[in-house]
């Protein structure tokens, strides 16, 4: 696929950093014409010092700019908008700006969001709030400003980055578990009400990545809780597999593959081996036995 208008258009939301940005440099240099979003447009010019040269890194500022309409004949290009998914005037001011330069959106990956940590009992309802304002309702925005474009041309794609952590809830961690899952589950029924018009919609579902996740992870516990000796247990885990986990290509190189898979499954676990063969083990085994599993995974067996 090569460069041009016939090149197909994909907005990625969090394309500034870690899954996302990985998802758009795989997509930029097969040819398709990417837009990435981020709260800050200020941070692009220090992230191209880091990618490599070979792909462009072009933040636009307003639709109008001649960067914002044409992609360049020759070479990847990724260009950014501003846009804070939890704020609706953002978003739609982000979205409207990125349709008047696009002309139309073809695939729309919802990957922004971030995690917290801290026991359920403790954790702080206004905390709790802004992680599903991000991971949902963020998503949720966004999805309701591109449906009615997909489904009018009868063709689109949308990805939802979920997580494992859906399906396997992380203690300690349940409000981000939560998120994802409600988000799995907004795909679930997505992908059934837009089948008719011809829209996809599909989750990909990383188990443990290697990127900054759990510098901005926020954490909401006490010095003196009751929970602190496990919480800690578990977050030492949580770090040792976060060292270990592959890059966010291999979430890149899954997500190029569904984008050209003419029907694509509803979901697609995507990381190391475990991760990529636990959904499966997990089927013969009962809850008690996969909670079991869980604890002795990170560490917290209670003994």
């Amino acid at each position: 696929m090569g460069n041009g208008l016939s090149a197909r258009k994909v907005l990625i939301t969090g394309a500034s950093s870690g899954i996302g940005l990985a998802i758009a440099l795989v997509l930029a240099r097969k040819g398709y014409q990417v837009w990435g979003t981020t709260r800050d447009l200020a941070k692009v010019g220090n992230l191209a010092k880091l990618v490599d040269s070979e792909v462009k890194l072009i933040p636009v500022e307003n639709a109008q700019s001649e960067q914002a309409i044409d992609f360049p004949s020759e070479g990847p290009v990724i260009k950014f908008l501003q846009m804070d998914v939890t704020d609706d005037l953002s978003l739609q001011a982000g979205f409207a700006q990125f349709m008047d330069a696009a002309g139309g959106i073809d695939i729309l990956i919802n990957n922004a969001g971030f995690g917290v940590f801290g026991p359920l009992e403790e954790f702080p309802l206004e905390k709790t709030k802004e992680i599903f304002e991000t991971n949902y309702f963020g998503a949720l925005r966004l999805i309701q400003q591109a449906a009615p474009v997909m489904r009018a041309q009868r063709h689109g794609l949308i990805i939802n980055i979920t997580s494992l952590a859906a399906r396997f809830v992380i203690p300690f961690q349940v409000h981000y578990s939560a998120t994802k899952f409600a988000l799995a589950a907004l795909t679930e029924g997505l992908r059934q009400e837009l089948r008719p018009f011809g829209v996809k919609v599909v989750a990909v579902e990383p188990g443990d990545i290697k990127t900054s996740f759990n510098d901005v992870t926020i954490f909401g516990i006490g010095e003196k809780s009751p929970y602190k000796k496990w919480a800690d247990r578990c977050w030492h885990m949580i770090d040792v597999n976060m060292q270990k986990a592959p890059s966010p290509q291999v979430i890149a190189d899954r997500v190029l593959k569904i984008v050209n898979h003419a029907n694509p499954r509803s979901r697609y676990a995507a990381g190391d081996f475990l991760s990529t063969k636990f959904p499966t083990i997990a089927r013969f085994v009962t809850d008690r036995v996969r909670e079991k599993l869980i604890r002795i995974f990170y560490d917290i067996d209670f003994r």
